[in-house]
């Protein structure tokens, strides 16, 4: 224990050591100078000894529940993330200075809200300035070459919309409505929306949700997640093949499934597809079109219902992608 506590003494970071008893054992200076630590802290219970009332009640968590606990607060304008790892003899806690990360996260954001705004407009002019001059050319040579100009525009006018909205729901800006979504009917208007595309590659869509299936949420956002699912498992599937929306209750949660019967996606990009502009195969993406933000956005608009997002996949017969939204 002493080799343990020397070590941790020494690393940048702050650690408390707990025992099953929720006595303080140890504590390092990167807390008492922070103080986030009261001094003459050892033996007695952590809940006198922590000068944070988040962090109290995010340990008493992990000692009610016994499992390993992370939470996020703000101490005496820092913000830091604690990650509790609980063991049967000792509970240990470690604090993570994130104020710079989380700046350079804010200043990131801001960024690229405030690029996209300013690329609106002339997009917007630009698009309209081509529309133009393709109704009032007569010569079909140069329609072509009008018409793969106005096709790059629509795709940076969508990358910016896509930015926008991806911008917003990582800054929790956007705000999510509470709602009866009735899932069935969601399905049929996204299906109603892609079913073009779909016969374009004999694609058939199939809706399995019952109609009695609702959940709170707010329906454009759970239409734009839906959306970008059933816009890439048509996209990425083989020719005849379909696409089908389940729905099914567990739990505290509605589980909404979108398969595929497509190219699959290889074991060694499943862990990063929802990072945006993340690419599995970039060329046949960009041939596909898509501004690579579609899986990073459904993944916000899970995680801002207080959901999640998982993915099953397997190269050469298909992927499915799982929405678990909380019903209350």
């Amino acid at each position: 224990m002493s080799l343990l506590k020397e070590f941790l003494s020494q690393v940048g970071e702050g650690y408390l050591l707990i025992d099953k008893e929720g006595r303080v054992v140890f504590g390092n200076d990167f807390l008492l100078k922070r103080r986030l630590l009261r001094e003459n802290f050892e033996g007695k219970p952590y809940y006198e000894c922590v000068n944070n009332l988040t962090v109290v009640s995010c340990l008493a968590e992990a000692f009610s529940e016994k499992k390993d606990k992370v939470c996020n607060f703000d101490h005496e304008e820092r913000e830091y993330t604690l990650y509790a790892f609980t063991g049967s003899e000792l509970t240990v806690v470690r604090f993570s200075d994130i104020t710079e990360l989380r700046r350079y996260e804010r200043s990131r954001r801001e960024f690229v809200a405030n690029v996209s705004h300013e690329l609106k407009t002339p997009i917007a002019v630009l698009k309209s300035l081509l529309e133009t001059l393709y109704e009032e050319e007569d010569r079909e040579e140069k329609k072509v070459f009008l018409e793969k100009a106005l096709k790059r525009v629509e795709d940076m006018r969508r990358l910016v919309e896509d930015l926008l909205i991806l911008t917003k729901l990582e800054s929790g800006e956007e705000r999510i409505k509470r709602e009866d979504v009735d899932l069935r009917l969601l399905v049929e208007e996204v299906f109603d929306l892609l079913e073009p595309q779909a016969k374009e590659r004999n694609i058939s869509l199939i809706n399995s949700v019952d109609r009695e299936l609702k959940v709170k949420g707010d329906w454009d956002k759970l239409f734009l997640l839906l959306k970008n699912l059933v816009d890439n498992a048509i996209k990425y599937n083989r020719e005849g093949g379909k696409v089908e929306v389940k729905a099914k209750r567990e739990n505290q949660y509605v589980q909404l499934q979108v398969q595929d019967t497509g190219i699959g996606i290889p074991k060694e990009h499943i862990p990063f597809i929802f990072e945006r502009f993340y690419r599995v195969d970039p060329s046949r993406s960009r041939n596909l079109g898509g501004t690579g933000l579609g899986l990073s956005i459904v993944k916000h608009i899970a995680l801002s219902h207080g959901g999640k997002i998982e993915v099953q996949s397997k190269e050469g017969v298909g992927s499915i992608f799982s929405v678990f939204l909380p019903l209350e």
